[in-house]
């Protein structure tokens, strides 16, 4: 089991930790739509941007609201076994692959 993401869902259930994970994302979210138009793939990186950027907006009223749910969450998810908890390190992995594809620029020759 990718032991980092057990470890960072069983020690995230306080709203503190809720609070830094949704400024992650937040400032995630905006850095991608900033860097969106000099990017190899800007429609994606906006929509994964805005995306983040909502998870985050979430994140921040689950660490107000919703916090006792948010641990039967990741209880749940801890439960499935080590098979759902690869197949989302994996879903992460490809997802920062994706980014790093896409945030390398554009080589613009000059000339042409």
């Amino acid at each position: 089991m990718p032991a980092g993401l057990v470890w960072i869902a069983q020690h995230s259930v306080t709203p503190g930790a809720f609070y830094v994970i949704a400024a992650v994302r937040v400032t995630l979210g905006l850095v991608l739509i900033s860097v969106a138009s000099a990017s190899r793939a800007p429609r994606t990186l906006r929509v994964l941007g805005y995306l983040i950027l909502l998870a985050g907006m979430a994140t921040a009223l689950t660490g107000f609201a919703g916090i006792e749910r948010a641990r039967i969450m990741i209880e749940w998810w801890l439960k499935q076994g080590s098979g759902v908890i690869r197949l989302t390190g994996a879903l992460v992995l490809a997802l920062g692959g994706v980014i790093s594809f896409a945030c390398v620029p554009i080589e613009r020759k000059e000339g042409l």
